[in-house]
Parts: C-alpha cells; structure tokens; sequence
C-alpha cells in the first residue's frame, strides 16, 4: 500500500525568559519627587521619599523574575500536553494506515485462518504479496520546530510504521536465499497469498522442485495447479547448491510476460536470472531485502513463515471452494459444447408427445434439461426452485444461447396445453426468431415504444385479472388444483435485455414486481435476463427470483448479486455458455449450457404437431391493430354495441378486439380531428354508407358554397319544425375547419352561428352532426365541448395532439392512415377500399335568367360585357361615368342605349359608375319599357359593393372563387347564385 505524504506543525516550544533589567525609571523617579518637595516645603521629612528609592527597584526586579517563571510553566504544561495529543493522532493514523495495509496484502497466516475470505480471488494487486512484518513509511513529517533537532526522536517515530507489511511485486521474479527449511516456509506463504488472490481460471502453477518433491506435495491439491494456456503462470522452482568445484548449472528461462518466476535457493549464485527481487531468509525471525526494483535496498523485516501443514490444508479447503464455484476448468471436466438434441438423448425427459399423453393439466413443475455438468446433465426446475428466475451475463457470454435452450427444453418436454412461452426481446427479436415457430410461443415482442410499453402493463394486468377470476370460481388454490374445470397452461414470460427495457420504460418495474409476487400461484413464471443485475433488478423482484443463473459477467458485484459469490466475475471469457445455477438448496452448480439450432427447434415443432390439443391455445397478448382493417376482421372482433361499424378498436386490458361503432343517439355529436392523409374523409365516407337506410345521411364536401348551403338549409328546417325526430338526420362536414378558413369574415362569423345552434338544438330535432376538422383551433368557440364525443386521428405533432384534447402517452407520430384515439383506446378505421363510396355532386347552378332585363355590376364591365354579348349574343350597354349637371344622363358606347330586338335591356358597369348614377339605377330597377321585372347581378363584387348597392343587410350566399358565380337579386328579394353564361352555348 502506497504512502499517503501527511504533514502534521509541531506545538511551538516555550519562549526563553528574558534577562531581569534594572528598573531605571522607577529609581530614579522617588529620588526626584523628594528633591522637588525638599526645595519647595524646606521640610527634611521629604527625604525620606529618597530612601523608597532603592527598595522600589529591589521589588521590582523580584516581581519581574517570578511573573516569567510562571508564564513558562504555563506555556511547558499546554506544549506538553499539545505533544501528547500529537502522539495520539500519530499513532491512530499510523494504526489506520498499518490495517489498510494488511487488509489490501492479507498475511498468509490470516488467509489460512479463514479470517480473510471476503477478500478471495479479488484479482486486485495479485502480484502484491507480504514477505513479512517490519518497518515502513508512514509518509508523516512534522514541521513548525525552529530547530533542526528538535523533537528528534518525535520525527523519527512517526515518520517510521512498526508491524507493517513488507509488501514486494513479483512480477519480476521472486528468489528466496536462505536455509532450505526456512526459505521453503517463506515461499509457502507466498504461493498461498497468490493463489487466495488470483481465481484458477486466471493463474496456473508449473512446478519444478527438484529432489525434494515431498515438501511440495500439496502444490498438487491447489485448484491452480494445473497451468492455464494465456493465463499467469507460476513457475515454481528449487535450485539445489552444485558440487564442489564445478559451475552452478542455472536453466534459462525464455522470458515470458505471462510468467511469474518463484526460485527457492541456498545460496545467491545458484539463483537463476529472472529474479528481479531477492530475499535472504537469515533466520526465523531475520530476513533481508538484498535487491527489488520497488524498494531501496537493504531492508531488514521479521518473515513469515508457514509450515507445510497449513498450506497443504488451505489447498484442500481453496480446492473445494472453486470447485463448489465451478472455477475448476481441468480438460477432461465439462465439455467444450453440447447440443441440445445430444443432451435430450443422454437425459430422461419425455418427449412433448409423451408429456400431453399424461394428461393437459398445468404440471406441478417445469423441469428440463440445459446442460451438463461434472455429474452429468444438469436439470433445473421453474416450478420448484423458482417460481422466477434470474439470468446474468455480459455480452459474449452465451446469454441468449442459455434463453434459447432452456425454452427449447421445455417445448420439447411440455405440450402447449401445459406451458407458453411469451417472449421479450429488446434488441430486436433476433434471437428469439426461430422460437416463434413453436406452437407453445403465444407472442413475440421487440422493439418496445411507449405505446407498446402501456399496452403491456394493460394485457399483463389483464391476464392476472384473467387466471385470478378463473380460480375463484373453480376455487382453487392454484393451476394444479383438480377442482379447476378449465385447466390453464403455464405462461413463462422470458425478457431478454431486461435492465434496458427499464432503463428506457421505468414504470414497467411495478408490473413485473407485482407479477413477481403473485405468479407462483396464478402459474405464471418469469425468466428475466441482464447484463448488469446490480443494481437494476431490485430487491422487491429479486427475492421472489429463487433460481438464479449467471454466466460470466464482468465484475463481483454482478456476480454477487446474481448468485451471492464472486464466482461468475472469473469465468473464463472464452469459453461461452460457462454457467453457474444457484438454487435454495445448496451451492451454486457449474455446467455447460447446451447449444441449440434451428434443427433442434424445428424438430420439437414438428413433434408438437402430433400432440392433440384440448383446445385452442389463448393469446394473453395480442398482436397490435393491424394497419388495414376489413370487413372480415369486424366479424371476429367481439360483438359491438348498436350504431354503425367503423372499425376495430384495441382492448388490452380485456385482451380482446372490439367493433368501434359510432351511435348518434349514445355518442352524441362527433368532432373528429385529423391531419391530412389521417382518415377523415374516409371515416364521413364509411359512415355515409353505414347509415344507408336507417336514416337521412347528409355528406357535406369541404365547399365554402356546399358547407353553408347544407348549414342554411338545416337550421331552417330545424327552426321551422319541418325537421322531425321521427326521421333523423345525420349531417357530415368534411374540413370544416379549411372551410371556415376559406368563408369571408361576415361569412365565417355567421356559419358559426348556424352550427352552433345546429350544436345545440339540432338533436331536439333528430340532427346529430359529425364534423371533421384538420386540428383543433378557435375558428369555431367551444366545439370539442358542444360535440360530446372526439375522435382523434393522426396529428403532425404532439402540440396539436394536446391541443385537441389527447393525452401525451396516447401520441403516435407513426400511426397508419385510419389510426387514432376514441376514448383513451387505440381505434383501427375500415380501409377506404371497401367503405369508400363517390362523393355528392356538385349542386347544379343556375344560369343568368333568360328574360328580362338584367342591371350587371362588375369589377371589369368591359370583360364582362364582352364575355355577355359572345355567349348570350344580344346587346348589351356598357355604362360610362359622367361629372358635372349631366350625372344622371345616360350615354353609352357601341350599339346605343335601346334594347335589342327581343325587347332586352341589359346594361353593365362597375360599383362606382353605378353609385354615381344613383338616379338611373333607381330608376332602371323601378320600371322598362316593357314593364319586366329587373334583376340585379353582382359578378365579382365584394360585400360591402353589394350592401352598397341592393341596400340589404342580410348576407347573400357565399362564391366559391374560380367558378363563374355570381349573385342574383331578384325583384322578389331573394339572392341566389347564377354562372355568368349560359355552359350548354
């Protein structure tokens, strides 16, 4: 253990005491009060004051001394006792640093003790070891003395850790020199410190002791003694002292990175190169550093020395503990790999054909065949050592191998009446793709999303709620209770990547805690498998997960919270399918993990065909909506409610599908929203049809002429009591926000009006209205609350989602045309191929009236008059403005101011003209020569041209712009639209 440089400030030493000095001042200042008195009063009594003099000076120089002894005893007592206090810190620290010291490098003797297992096989500074006991830095300075050797002895002791470790690395080579006996009982201790360091998987020994194979006997017990090939090896050697006369013959050693060289010798020169640090054992209690590359030499320490005894009995006692942790990896233990059908044929487990035979019945355990290990193959029960299981393993390590296996083993030993499989895989399904083909596989789920992740709290829950209601009617105790008149299966629920999915879906910790507490009896079982279990899976799942695997993981916390011992953590990484099984009833096993192939899974498939099912299997967890519903899929969905199918909505926490039907007279009006390509016109189209024959299904096109001639039409037949409930109405309005958008503002502002007032006394009346809008906006105040149901379609983004009244979690930016919400449940819409029908016809639209005389304002008179006498092929006058006393005569261009020969009058000009020739409209609308009545049409004015000039308040019907319409004020009052021209000339 390294020195931590500390530095303590010394209390500061007493102060010397100043030399007395001779009160100067105060004798001579008696001597001139005495003279001054004597001169002034003449009286020889103040001469006496003279005589006070010397006695003053005596008293002071006296009082002066006894003050400063008694400061410096003061100041000796509080550095005595600062010393003291020093001392104690001192010694603390020095306490504190020598147990830090011996708990990283434990002493041999500790370890045969047993009084250090905690700290076995850490692989922390394994080439570390404690030669002995002696002294060492403390890395503690004093400082603050004013002189160079103060405190000597002070500086000296705490500088300086008495009954510390001598702690060398051996990486470069140990050599130990010395008298056989004693330096054989040093390097005892040292094997042993480096055996309880580095796990056999990681460290071999190779020994080379000569004549004496005796005293190294018990090497042979060690779990290490075996050399791992690529492992740290210890090369173990005893140089024996050549004959007199002749040259030490020293073997040479290739040098090797991998190699740890450990030489016994009685003399120095018979220590073969390659021993870096050199130890010369002078006694039983005397040993010396000679050389080491981390230490300044000579060091003198007190070694350790451990008798033959205790090694050979902590070899013994190491050897059973990893074989107990399966770390003895000798060849001829575990094979290299065995495949599942190998392990079948060696086992005794029955076939699927076999196990349905004995009866459909959930069976009282789950046991199968995943391995083999030293005793032959491995078998582990679900059932009995469980109810759930826990699998860790780091990347590499055979995980999804192990999952494949062990749900292969139980297809192959189970009929799908007895067990199924419902299997999670985060990575994306890869591995768990062949066992789809199974028929026990009742789902396979990858790549989870948020949806999907709710949706599985729903369909799990569901599926307790399910087992739980069945058992209490049967009254039964659990699935294996005879009074259960349906029998169940058993589902195991197999989650691979299981931290992951919490780390990104936290909530779902809760579902699988809860099915972790009620399982056991409802017959459902987990298998949940991580990469790093400390600290993921909590307590509150993991003490109802009594079987526990783990596959080589990468560090002891994992390992100790998988299978409660560090021996996961030293598997060796090359070796893949290398498992530990823990149960209740003992130590943890060590076995080889069967592999299994798409052979091996097709031919238990093809097995399982032959097995006679009691009934169909059911599915806890249904697939999602498909992204194209049909007529076929609403006949097996669950029958729906009365009203008219639209499609499949999703019911996990039912686990069923149901019909999505719309009832008017139970939803209420319906607003639906949706972005563009989300559905809407589909739905108003499958609705149309849907209502075919039982009531009056109105479909209104996204037209700012349809939308507001459908809303007038409507409201009076709502006002005038025309409308009944004795026939019912449906109104559906497409867009109706585009169309609003589209209404000029007197337009919009009075649409508004009549829906709303459709709203709210339309279903008096036997009116309910759909309207179908592209987001919810404040065009139309207060519509989501006078529609009483909302459906929401896909939406561009989650704001807009939000906005109409959706949830967060309920968003799906990657929704199918036709996909939405209808009450917090996900709704599939009938595709548009089988529910489309043609849209209306446009309403047809009269021509300018054919007789009569006809008044034409218009923003372009010349266009329009040109545009007239070509289609129409009659006169027509252009009205031109005059000024001044002539404003109301009238002069034209052209043909003249008379009618045509079919006794027509037809005069055009623009809202300005017109309003200056007030007079001549007035009277032009009044009387002709004829007697006709006069219509006024407006082509391409706006509003206020039109209030201007016909003097009405009320609004004409809106122009769809782009079409030829124009407004038609006939002599009774009413404003319809016209084409300009006649379209069959």
């Amino acid at each position: 253990m390294s020195t931590v440089d500390e530095t303590l400030s010394l209390p500061p030493a007493p102060a010397a005491l100043p030399p007395a000095g001779f009160p100067l001042l105060a004798t001579v200042a008696p001597l001139a009060a005495a003279g001054l008195i004597w001169m002034i009063t003449g009286s020889a009594f103040a001469l006496i004051f003279a005589v006070l003099s010397p006695i003053i000076a005596v008293a002071s120089m006296f009082d002066s001394r006894r003050s400063g002894r008694k400061r410096r005893r003061a100041e000796t007592a509080s550095q005595t006792e600062a010393v003291t206090l020093l001392r104690t810190v001192i010694a603390e620290r020095q306490s504190r640093w020598r147990d830090e010291a011996w708990q990283q490098t434990p002493s041999a003797r500790t370890i045969v003790r047993g009084s250090a297992a905690a700290a076995r096989w850490r692989q922390t500074d394994a080439a570390h070891v404690a030669l002995g006991t002696g002294p060492a830095p403390s890395g503690i300075r004093l400082g603050g003395a004013s002189a160079p050797n103060e405190h000597r002895e002070l500086r000296e002791w705490a500088a300086t850790v008495t009954g510390a470790p001598i702690v060398v690395d051996v990486t470069h080579g140990l050599g130990i020199v010395g008298p056989i006996p004693l330096a054989d009982a040093l390097a005892r201790a040292v094997l042993v410190q480096l055996c309880f360091a580095v796990p056999p998987t990681e460290l071999g020994i190779s020994s080379d002791t000569g004549p004496q194979p005796t005293d190294w006997s018990w090497v042979a017990q060690l779990p290490h003694a075996a050399p791992t090939p690529g492992r740290l090896t210890i090369m173990l050697r005893t140089e024996t002292a050549s004959r007199p006369g002749t040259a030490p013959q020293r073997r040479r050693l290739e040098p090797d990175r991998r190699l740890l060289l450990l030489v016994v010798a009685s003399r120095l020169e018979d220590l073969p190169p390659g021993c870096g640090t050199v130890v010369r054992v002078n006694g039983p209690a005397r040993a010396q550093i000679i050389r080491s590359p981390n230490r300044a030499s000579p060091v003198d320490f007190c070694p350790e020395l451990l008798a033959r005894a205790e090694a050979s009995a902590f070899a013994v006692t190491l050897a059973e503990q990893a074989r107990a942790a399966g770390l003895v990896t000798t060849s001829d233990a575990l094979p290299a790999s065995v495949t599942l059908t190998e392990l079948l044929e060696h086992g005794t487990g029955t076939s699927a054909t076999r196990s349905a035979i004995d009866g459909a019945s959930a069976p009282v355990s789950l046991d199968c065949l995943i391995g083999i290990g030293r005793d032959g193959p491995v078998r582990i029960d679900l059932v009995q050592s469980g109810p759930h299981a826990v699998v860790g393993g780091t990347t590499g390590s055979g995980k999804s191998e192990l999952l494949t296996t062990w749900v292969a083993a139980l297809a192959g030993t189970y009929s799908p009446s007895q067990v199924n499989f419902l299997l999670v895989d985060f990575k994306g399904g890869a591995a768990f793709q062949p066992l789809g083909r199974l028929p026990h596989c009742v789902g396979l789920i990858t790549d989870l999303d948020s949806n999907t992740a709710a949706r599985a709290l729903a369909s799990l829950g569901a599926e307790l709620r399910y087992r739980e209601r069945m058992l209490s009617d049967a009254g039964a105790r659990d699935l294996t209770d005879v009074r259960l008149e349906h029998p169940l299966p058993r589902l195991v629920i197999v989650v691979d990547e299981f931290a992951t999915m919490l780390g990104v879906f936290p909530e779902l910790h809760a579902l699988f805690v809860d099915i972790a507490a009620r399982g056991r009896s409802l017959g459902v079982h987990l298998i949940l498998c991580t990469q790093r279990p400390a600290g993921v899976v909590r307590d509150a799942l993991l003490a109802n997960c009594s079987l526990r695997l783990s596959l080589r993981v990468n560090n002891r916390a994992d390992s100790q919270a998988v299978i409660g011992t560090d021996a996961a953590a030293a598997l060796a990484p090359n070796q893949p399918g290398r498992c530990l099984v823990a149960t209740e009833a003992g130590e943890p096993a060590f076995c080889q993990v069967a592999t299994t192939g798409d052979r091996d899974i097709a031919s238990i498939a093809a097995a399982t065909l032959f097995v006679p099912f009691l009934s169909p299997l059911r599915r806890p967890w249904l697939d999602a909506l498909p992204p194209v519903v049909t007529v076929n899929d609403l006949e097996v969905a669950d029958a729906p409610t009365p009203g008219y199918p639209l499609g499949l909505l999703d019911e996990p926490e039912r686990q069923r599908y149901r019909v999505f039907v719309y009832s008017p007279q139970i939803d209420g009006h319906l607003l639906v929203v949706g972005g563009a390509g989300s559905g809407k016109s589909t739905l108003l189209h499958t609705l149309t049809r849907a209502a075919e024959g039982e009531t009056v299904a109105q479909l209104v096109a996204a037209d700012v002429e349809s939308a507001w001639d459908a809303l007038a039409s409507i409201s009076a037949r709502v006002e005038t009591g025309r409308q009944t409930p004795a026939s019912p109405r449906l109104v559906l309005f497409d867009d109706f926000d585009s169309v609003c958008a589209r209404w000029q503002p007197d337009h919009r502002l009075a649409a508004v009006d009549l829906l709303t007032g459709l709203l709210r006394d339309g279903p008096a009346a036997g009116v309910h209205v759909v309207v179908a809008v592209q987001r919810h906006t404040s065009v139309v105040p207060g519509l989501a609350a006078l529609c009483q149901s909302t459906l929401l379609l896909k939406l561009p983004t989650v704001q807009d989602h939000l906005a109409a009244g959706g949830q967060s979690a309920s968003y799906n930016a990657s929704l199918p045309a036709g996909g939405g919400v209808w009450h917090s449940l996900r709704v599939q819409l009938l595709a548009p191929a089988l529910s489309h029908v043609p849209a209306p016809p446009e309403s047809s639209i009269p021509a300018l009236p054919r007789s009569g005389p006809l008044l034409i304002v218009s923003s372009s008179p010349r266009s329009t008059a040109t545009r007239l006498r070509g289609a129409l092929g009659v006169a027509v006058t252009e009205l031109a403005g005059t000024s001044g006393p002539a404003a109301s005569a009238l002069q034209v261009s052209g043909e003249g101011s008379q009618p045509d020969a079919a006794g027509r009058v037809i005069v055009v000009g623009d809202p300005e003209t017109w309003q200056a020739h007030w007079t001549l409209l007035a009277k032009l609308r009044g009387q002709t020569s004829s007697g006709e009545a006069v219509s006024l049409v407006f082509d391409r004015c706006s509003l206020s041209d039109f209030r201007l000039l016909s003097h009405r308040r009320e609004l004409p019907p809106p122009l769809a712009p782009g079409r030829g319409r124009v407004w038609v004020l006939h002599p009774n009052g009413e404003v319809t639209r016209a084409m300009l021209t006649q379209p069959d000339r």
